[in-house]
C-alpha cells in the first residue's frame, strides 16, 4: 500500500508540472503559381500551371477543407503569353492546368519570355528562357532478352556526339506507353495513353573526356507489346540544378504535395521552372524485335 501511495504522489507531481498548452497561430499560407513546360519538337509548347500548398494550409484556400485535391490546385483561369523575336503568342487552355501554343517555335538561341496572369489569385509571374541547340541521338540500339516466357528485359545502347564548344547538360529519358489515359501528362509522346518513365539520367559532359557519350542499361518490367520512346534533351545548367534538386526530394507524392521552395527556379513571383529545351527522340515498337 505504501508503494502505491508513493507512485500516486509521483504521478500527481508530474501532472502538476505539465506545461500549459500553447496557442499557436500560423500565418495564413499564400499559394504561389508553379510552372512546368515542355516543347514538342516541330509542333507546340505546353505550359503546366498549378498552385503550391502545404499540408497545414488546406491547399491555400479558405474554406477548402482539410484535404487538398488536384482540382483546386490546377489553374483554370489565366492569361498565358510567350513573347519571342517573332511577337507575342497567347496560349489557349487545353484543360485546367494546361495551356498550349501552336505557333512555330523560334530558332535555337532564341529567347522566350513567359508571362502568366492568374485571375484566381490575382497574381502575375514572369520567366525567361533560351532555347539551346538540339543535340541529336546518334545511336539507339534495343535488344530483347527473353529469360522466361513471361519475363522480358530490354537492353539499350545509346550514344550521342557532344559539342565541346561550351559545357553542356543533358537529361536522358526512356518512356513506355501507359494505357491509363486519365493521367495528367504534359509531355505525352504517344497517340494513345500517357508516358510511363522507365529510366532517367542527368548527364554533365565534363564527366566524360570523349566527344561521344555512351550509355548502356537494362529495362525490366516491359512487355513485347510495349512501345518505347528514348528522349535526349540539351538543357540549361539552371534546369539541370532544378532536376537534380527534384531528384533528391523523394517520391512523386512529396513533389506534388510540397511547394518547391528549395528548388532552383527561374520564375519571378512563383515556383517551378520554365524551360524550352528541344528534345531529340526515337520511337521503338518492341514487337518488331521478335521478327
Amino acid at each position: 500500500m505504501k508503494v502505491l501511495f508513493n507512485i500516486f504522489n509521483v504521478v500527481i507531481v508530474l501532472w502538476s508540472c505539465r506545461p500549459e498548452p500553447l496557442d499557436v497561430k500560423l500565418d495564413e499560407y499564400e499559394p504561389q503559381v508553379v510552372v512546368s513546360s515542355q516543347v514538342i519538337p516541330n509542333y507546340l509548347m505546353v505550359v503546366g500551371l498549378t498552385r503550391s500548398f502545404t499540408i497545414l494550409s488546406s491547399a491555400g484556400f479558405n474554406g477548402g477543407g482539410g484535404n487538398a485535391t488536384f482540382d483546386n490546385l490546377l489553374i483554370d483561369s489565366a492569361l498565358v503569353t510567350i513573347s519571342t523575336l517573332y511577337g507575342t503568342d497567347t496560349l489557349f487552355k487545353l484543360s485546367p492546368g494546361l495551356f498550349t501554343s501552336l505557333k512555330e517555335l523560334a530558332i535555337p538561341g532564341g529567347a522566350y519570355n513567359l508571362k502568366v496572369v492568374d485571375y484566381g489569385l490575382g497574381e502575375t509571374i514572369t520567366a525567361n528562357s533560351t532555347m539551346l541547340q538540339n543535340v541529336p541521338l546518334d545511336t539507339v540500339i534495343p535488344t530483347l532478352n527473353l529469360e522466361e516466357e513471361e519475363d522480358t528485359s530490354i537492353n539499350l545502347m545509346i550514344s550521342f556526339i557532344d559539342p565541346k564548344e561550351i559545357e553542356n547538360f543533358y537529361v536522358l529519358s526512356v518512356y513506355s506507353r501507359n494505357s491509363n489515359t486519365a493521367i495528367l501528362d504534359i509531355n505525352t509522346f504517344f497517340e494513345n495513353g500517357s508516358n510511363k518513365l522507365e529510366y532517367q539520367e542527368l548527364i554533365k559532359d565534363r564527366d566524360s573526356d570523349r566527344d561521344t557519350i555512351k550509355r548502356a542499361f537494362t529495362l525490366t518490367n516491359v512487355k513485347t507489346s510495349d512501345s518505347l520512346m528514348v528522349s535526349l534533351s540539351n538543357i540549361s545548367e539552371g534546369y539541370y540544378s532544378f532536376l537534380k534538386s527534384r531528384e533528391r526530394s523523394g517520391s512523386l507524392l512529396s513533389q506534388i504535395t510540397n511547394e518547391p521552395i528549395n528548388y532552383p527556379s527561374n520564375i519571378n513571383g512563383g515556383y517551378g521552372y520554365f524551360n524550352t529545351h528541344n528534345p531529340s527522340f526515337r520511337f521503338f515498337d518492341l514487337r518488331l524485335l521478335l521478327d
